[in-house]
Parts: structure tokens; sequence; C-alpha cells
């Protein structure tokens, strides 16, 4: 565990609001020099405090949805455990692969689809492959994705809400160099502009032309950093809710995005839950007090509740290789 002191967690915290700003705006904001503010991140990127850069990307506004399996398996060694999870990461239709720490479920993995159908094609894929060591597994769409800024390293209160499936989420024209763009940002985030031109193959102005363009679209949401919780002391849990008064659920939702240590909220279609939220937190016993607090104010519409430890993030991409969109023929 490696041990980050009030700057480090500004500095994180302002990576987290834009990753792409530059060292000596965030100076400006923590109140320390550039020099000072970009030792700060090489020595947090060395000893993999920041494991890298992304952009959020609404894959909704260019065609594509959201889903969600959760995977129990069954008399499974550790390598073949590991055998499934690179499975899932070597895949380029799975933006999200977890472990997680819990008698009931051993992976959660997200991933992309464009309609019923090829959900049901990626699941007899998975079947077919690792059926006969999968104990059971559940399975969802993701009907609404909220994000919040990680306040609990900051001094500060600010956090901005974005939502990765806005409820009129409509679908955007793109071409190729818009796939090499957000192909480019989604592997390092902070890359400068001249270098994400050259990968795109346009200027400079035309390269910051369509990153504004696709900001301004919806399509780019922001830019965080891939942190390491284990090496800041801090830990991701996942709790489910099942409601027996759905009428409460923005009211649930507020209260996720007032706390400094809730980072992630999800309304889902199938799986046996409504609402799910993601908290990263620097103890157990502080786990239990946002849970025991969220059961007082909301005892009398949560009907039951199950919660889970990630204990591994082995994927995180918000897009895919642009092999995956199969655009041979697209301008660009």
């Amino acid at each position: 565990m490696h041990k980050i002191d009030k700057t480090d967690g500004e500095i994180l915290f302002q990576l987290d609001l834009d990753a792409r700003q530059p060292n000596s705006s965030i100076a400006a904001k923590v109140r320390a020099s550039k020099e000072v503010v970009g030792y700060r991140i090489r020595r947090m990127e060395e000893e993999g405090i920041i494991e890298g850069y992304y952009a959020l990307v609404d894959m909704t506004r260019l065609g594509f949805q959201n889903a969600r399996i959760f995977i129990k398996l069954k008399n499974s060694s550790p390598a073949e455990e590991r055998e499934t999870i690179d499975y899932f990461q070597k895949s380029s239709r799975c933006w999200w692969v977890n472990s997680i720490s819990g008698s009931f479920t051993d992976m959660g993995i997200a991933f992309w689809v464009r309609d019923l159908n090829d959900f049901h094609s990626f699941k007899e894929e998975l079947m077919n492959r690792f059926g006969d060591r999968i104990e059971f597994y559940r399975e969802s769409y993701y009907s609404r994705i909220h994000v919040w800024r990680r306040n609990y390293l900051s001094s500060g209160n600010e956090k901005p809400c974005y939502s990765l499936i806005p409820g009129n989420s409509l679908k955007i024209e793109y071409d190729m160099r818009d796939i090499r763009l957000l192909s480019a940002l989604s592997q390092d985030a902070r890359l400068p502009i001249v270098k994400l031109s050259q990968k795109v193959g346009l200027s400079v102005t035309a390269t910051s032309y369509r990153l504004a363009s696709l900001k301004k679209k919806g399509i780019i949401l922001g830019f965080r950093p891939k942190i390491s919780f284990p090496k800041t002391g801090h830990y991701w849990y996942k709790v489910e809710f099942r409601l027996g008064d759905n009428r409460v659920k923005q009211k649930m939702l507020s209260y996720f995005g007032s706390h400094p240590n809730i980072v992630w909220a999800y309304e889902s279609i199938g799986g046996g839950t409504e609402l799910e939220m993601e908290m990263e937190v620097e103890s157990h016993e502080k786990f239990r007090e946002v849970a025991d607090d969220l059961r007082s104010k909301f005892s009398a519409a949560i009907r039951t509740y199950n919660y889970y430890l990630w204990s591994a993030e082995h994927k995180i991409v918000f897009f895919p290789p642009k092999e995956f969109f199969g655009l041979k023929n697209l301008k660009g």
C-alpha cells in the first residue's frame, strides 16, 4: 500500500475532473508549482497508483447498448479462472472486467451489444466455451449509468454528474477519423494534441475541432485516471438493491450524488435488481457506516440488498479497438 498525502489526493481529484488539463492548470488549483505537480504525477504513475488515463465515451450515441453479466465458477482452478479472465480481457466487446471477492460471485463483466440478438450471440459464445465451468450467471442491461467525481480525494465540494446513457440518447453519425480519435483517447486520455493529431491523420487544428465536437455532441463525457485502489488504501464496494417502492429511486440517486465516496450508480433491466451503486472507502467500517445510513433513510423502500467487494480491476476501457466496428468502407 502506498500512502498518498493531501496534495496527491488533490492532484488525483483534478485529474478525475479532467485528465487532459495541463499541469499548469492543476498547479493553480492545488496551490503548488507546475514542476511539483509534474513530479508527483510521474511518481504516482511509476508507483502504479495511476495505471493510465481513459476517455469516458457514451457508446449509446454510436448505436450500442451496455450489458452486464455476473459469473460464479464451479470447481475451477486458479489457472482456469485466469484463462476465463484473459478471454474477457482480450475481447473487444468487453469494456469492464473485474474480479469479485465473495462467496456468490467470482467476476463481473460489462460489454457492448447492438441489440438483443447480439446479446444472445455473445452469451452463446460464452457458454459454448466455458459452460462446463460456470455454476451460474446473472445478466442484465444497463438502462442508465451515472458517474460522479471522487470528492473524497479533495477538500472541495465539486461533484459533477455524468450520465453514460442519457434518457434521450440519439445516435450520432461518425466516420473513421472519429473512431481513430476515440480509440487513441481511450488508451491514453492525456496524449498531447500533436501526437493525437498524428494518430488521427489530421492537422492539430482539425483534431482539436473534432475533439471539441465529440464533447459537444455528448459522445465524450470526460477524461479520468485509472487509479489502483489497493495502492491508495481504498476498498471498492458494489451494492445492489431490490426496491419495494420504485418511487424513491430518484431520492436514492440524489443521496448517491451527494455522498463523496459514491462514484457510480446503475439503473438496470433484468438481473433481479433495480438499482446499484459503487463506493470507494478507506475501510470496511466506513462501508458499513454508509450502508447503514442508506438503510436507515430508505428502509421502507429497500426490499433487499447484496454487496460485493471488487478485488481486482483487469480492464476498463470505454471505447473498443476500431476493428470492433467492422468499418472497412467507412469514409475518412
